[in-house]
């Protein structure tokens, strides 16, 4: 594969690849992908490391977890939510029996 490493770090993502090493974002040359970021081991030979990504498949896997973890945040505080009514209600049937064996 042509390629050429990417200019800016800023736009990157930082990603460490299978050997625990900062995988390096490289951009594509080919016919097939032009201008395509992906990331591989910044040591393929020395490490045996064999990792290699794109780039836009890792935002779009991020993309779908943030938004899963937004749903299960959503569900806890409904969950939470419920909870302290319940535990509202606890207290308030508890003063109410505290009254009644006062008299």
């Amino acid at each position: 594969m042509s390629e050429s490493s990417c200019d800016s770090i800023s736009n990157s993502m930082i990603m460490t690849c299978f050997c625990g090493e900062l995988a390096r974002c490289f951009t594509s040359r080919t016919s097939l992908n032009p201008g395509r970021r992906f990331y591989r081991c910044s040591k393929p030979k020395i490490e045996n490391c064999e990792f290699w990504r794109w780039e836009d498949s890792s935002s779009e896997n991020s993309s779908i977890e943030v938004n899963l973890l937004k749903s299960k945040l959503e569900v806890a505080t409904l969950k939470m939510e419920n909870l302290r009514e319940s535990l509202n209600a606890v207290k308030i049937e508890r003063d109410n029996l505290r009254k009644n064996w006062r008299i």
